[in-house]
């Protein structure tokens, strides 16, 4: 009976089957579903295209923004060929990119810069144009999109609205080889059509003649130092142009940046971390460097320049590129100067090949920087490619000059220091032009440029000498500024060299691969910077009868170097400005490596002091070392320094102090450091300590022993005292 029934119960439900209701509920549920799908994916898509939308608005942007720097000439062009200065802000007001329609909008403020260098809207001096324009552009869209869902399924909607805005300031001289490379049809041999330049006024202006009727010249008085807490960056651009009877021609603009940094090292675990290889110079542009697997830093904090994320990445050498070219250092090393010394090598596995790296230890000694995540220091030069800044070379400067403050005045002088200076990298290039590993040689090679005291031929600017001695008299001149300017040769290229030669050897510049250069100067990468307010003045005898200013550098050049001042007594003071040769020539910081002293360099010029008062009469007791840091943030090259019974300089790395005859308490002062809520001292390990000061700026009084000390160093030092 029980397995009977089971049988008939089964029997019955499987028979049943399912109710209309049933059915047409299930089929609601399937059609909410698919409905739900649907939208889902058609919400994908709308959001999709949402988005690619805002992004090719940006890059509409950014095309407008660097058509609008790559302008061809001050005033309208009447073919269309590229915007001119004026003409910023004249655009297409839309474009269609993709089957969407994006309009275009902008806002153009002109600026002018008053004889204070002040900005302003006011044209106060009725220029002809204005010196810079504020660009805002704004793209914005709204356009409607149908939405491919499946090969029989589109939806319609509304593409979201959108609008994307940039800024930029572009200034009246044009950048055609510096800026992006934008969508203009410019003409083919790579130059774009004239553009109107007024060179800069001597003193502080040098145009250097290149010949054929082109020169080259810094764009800015001085280097242009910004100083902010721990962000240190200089900028300082060089103008080719052409000049005729007609005027100047500007032909092309080079930007460059040098920054110091705070890194933390990273040592490479996986395939393909690194860093792009130097931008160098190629004759006609510079190179779009080419990124390799390699060690590679990043940025240690944010109180430093925007450019140190670029810097700490990408100054590294190492690593292997298919760009490279055995034998030309030139193309893979950032310094292709450095010995074999200053190198990883291969006991220190995935660091070989790249340069040493160091940070400073609590007792302000350089330690070597060789362990992921350890800090190091570092200084980098920046040059613009394509519109955006690249890591280079770093900067050799190969001959350091001091002059007098009336010296380039006059248009004779000027003449005379161009033609030292063209001779000089003429006569550098032919010792170089065949040589392979040239930064191999010895001397007299390719340390510096030849002096203009010992140029092969006549004098070409009168060298400062006992005889030429600036005079300084009660009544006359008892205040100068001393000026010192720098010459900057980069390491050139076997691929560089060989355009070089092929000019100077008679051939044209299509022939040679440089259109359009007609002179071995015009491609040759020198650069003339004026070093004046970055250099460190020192005299001797220190302090008297003549004392030159030395000042901590500070933003906006808001400080004094180089100034020279009659004090007490009568005789000849040997003046002297010195600075490194690299890339911290032009940062003006401490130290980042063990050979800072043997690539810094010093050039001397003489003054006359004709005043009857006595100065102090010194010993011969010289106590002298070196101040260092080892307060992350606190640069010995801040340090201020002042004496009491001594005559105390400030060198680029330290201190000299002679004592005076009779001193009683001979004591030097060292101050200008200082970090919120911590007390820093500066100590020493021969320096008596006589008193100290915690404040906004804080100090420290050190007693001077009455014998000589040698190597007296002293460190800044954090909360102790080793």
């Amino acid at each position: 009976m029980n397995s009977l029934s089971t049988r008939k119960c089964k029997g019955k439900f499987s028979n049943r089957g399912h109710t209309l209701i049933e059915v047409l509920i299930g089929m609601v549920i399937f059609a909410l579903g698919i409905m739900a799908l649907a939208s889902l994916q058609g919400n994908l898509a709308r959001n999709s295209g949402d988005s690619n939308a805002r992004t090719v608005a940006a890059n509409i942007a950014e095309e407008t923004i660097e058509r609008a720097r790559n302008f061809s000439q001050i005033f309208t062009d009447p073919d269309g060929i590229a915007d001119a200065f004026e003409d910023i802000g004249s655009h297409p007001p839309s474009i269609d990119r993709g089957g969407v329609n994006y309009e275009i909008s902008s806002v153009v403020t002109d600026y002018y810069v008053s004889d204070t260098g002040d900005f302003t809207t006011d044209n106060l001096d009725s220029k002809a144009n204005a010196d810079m324009k504020l660009f805002e552009v704004s793209v914005s869209w709204n356009t409607e999109q149908k939405f491919q869902i499946d090969a029989s399924h589109q939806t319609e909607g509304q593409l979201g609205s959108g609008s994307i805005s940039l800024t930029d300031i572009i200034s009246k001289i044009t950048s055609p080889a510096g800026g992006k490379v934008s969508l203009v049809n410019l003409e083919s041999n790579g130059y774009a059509p004239p553009v109107d330049y007024n060179p800069g006024e001597n003193p502080d202006i040098v145009s250097i003649q290149l010949g054929a009727n082109k020169f080259k010249e810094s764009t800015t008085p001085l280097p242009d130092v910004v100083r902010t807490d721990e962000l240190v960056e200089t900028r300082f651009d060089v103008v080719t142009y052409s000049q005729d009877l007609e005027g100047a021609t500007f032909l092309r603009r080079e930007e460059f940046r040098a920054v110091a940094c705070e890194c933390t090292l990273r040592i490479p675990d996986a395939e393909g971390e690194g860093g792009l290889r130097p931008t160098i110079w190629g004759g006609n542009d510079y190179s779009t460097a080419e990124y390799v697997a390699k060690p590679f830093g990043e940025s240690a904090n944010n109180q430093q320049s925007s450019f140190c994320s670029l810097c700490c990445r990408d100054h590294h050498d190492g690593g292997a590129g298919e760009e490279d070219v055995a034998g030309d250092p030139g193309r893979s090393r950032y310094n292709a100067f450095r010995s074999s010394a200053n190198y990883y090598d291969g006991d220190f596995g995935p660091l070989q090949g790249d340069h040493k790296h160091y940070n400073r230890n609590r007792q302000g000694e350089l330690a070597l920087a060789d362990s992921d995540g350890d800090l190091y220091v570092e200084a980098c030069r920046l040059i613009r490619k394509d519109g955006f800044f690249r890591v280079a070379q770093d900067l050799r400067q190969e001959g350091l000059n001091n002059f007098p403050a009336s010296y380039l005045d006059e248009e004779t002088e000027v003449s005379e220091y161009s033609t030292y200076v063209t001779d000089a990298v003429g006569m550098y290039e032919d010792d170089i032009g065949a040589t392979d590993l040239y930064e191999l040689l010895l001397p007299p090679f390719l340390t510096t440029l030849t002096e203009a005291a010992v140029m092969p031929i006549p004098l070409i600017f009168p060298a400062s000498t006992l005889v030429t001695a600036s005079r300084m008299e009660p009544g006359g001149i008892i205040e100068q500024q001393l000026r010192s300017r720098g010459i900057y040769l980069d390491y050139m290229s076997d691929d560089l060299r060989a355009k070089i030669n092929c000019i100077e050897l008679g051939g044209d510049g299509a022939s040679c691969e440089v259109p359009n250069v007609t002179t071995a100067l015009e491609i040759i990468p020198f650069y003339d910077v004026q070093l004046t307010w970055l250099a460190r003045w020192n005299e001797f005898p220190n302090n008297n009868p003549v004392d030159v200013t030395n000042e901590t550098i500070q933003d906006k050049n808001a400080h004094s170097r180089g100034v020279a001042i009659l004090m007490d007594g009568f005789g000849f003071s040997t003046d002297s400005a010195a600075a490194h040769r690299g890339n911290l020539g032009l940062t003006a910081t401490d130290p980042i490596d063990p050979w800072y002293l043997v690539e810094e360099e010093t050039q001397v010029l003489y003054t006359l002091a004709q005043d009857p008062d006595l100065p102090p009469v010194l010993t011969d007791i010289v106590i002298s070392g070196t101040i260092s840091s080892a307060v992350p943030g606190i640069k010995a090259s801040d340090v201020e320094i002042s004496a009491s019974d001594a005559q105390c300089d400030r060198t680029n790395t330290g201190f000299e102090c002679v004592l005076e005859v009779g001193a009683a308490k001979p004591s030097l002062t060292i101050s200008n450091y200082s970090r919120a809520n911590n007390l820093i001292i500066g100590c020493s390990e021969v320096l008596i300590i006589q008193g100290s000061e915690v404040s906004a700026n804080g100090w420290t009084l050190f007693r001077l022993p009455g014998v000589a000390t040698p190597d007296a160093n002293i460190v800044i030092k954090q909360d102790n005292c080793f």
